[in-house]
């Protein structure tokens, strides 16, 4: 009977293929805030990102008597807190903190144009570029005056 001669093969066989199989779970993948560049590299991105807002004709109006680096820090932690980096943010709501800007919509599309511009530039993928742009997108409400 051939198929009794086979049996201690196929039962080798079972054992070679349950050594190859790795016994360890895949890694947890890794949060936004991670896929970012962590701290390091979100505080880089906000800090060139509002360099280039605070000089640009289109929303320097915005940013005039700013502190950029008190900003940029407020915002590296909210964006932490938002992509799961597990910080929490304590700065004030987005709703106040605008109120009296007068933001117009152009200056916020403008805005968001150079964080994609400097996104872009730092390497991020496309998947966490646009990750974290659903993240803000809701705020544009809340910083845009009516």
């Amino acid at each position: 009977m051939p198929s009794v001669r086979l049996l201690p093969l196929f039962c080798l066989l079972l054992v070679l293929l349950g050594c190859a199989t790795p016994t360890t779970a895949p890694p947890p993948s890794e949060s936004l805030y991670e896929r970012l560049g962590g701290q390091a590299g979100v505080s880089e991105l906000m800090g060139r990102t509002l360099t280039l807002a605070a000089a640009d004709p289109r929303t320097r109006r915005t940013f005039e008597g700013i502190k950029l680096k008190a900003l940029q820090e407020s915002l590296t932690e909210q964006i932490c807190a938002l992509a799961g980096g597990g910080c929490r943010y304590q700065g004030e709501t987005m709703t106040r903190v605008h109120k009296d800007l007068r933001i117009k919509p152009s200056e916020f599309d403008a805005f968001v144009e150079m964080l994609r511009q400097e996104i872009d530039h730092s390497g991020i993928d496309s998947r966490a570029k646009n990750e974290l742009l659903r993240l803000l997108a809701p705020m544009k409400q809340a910083i845009v005056s009516p």
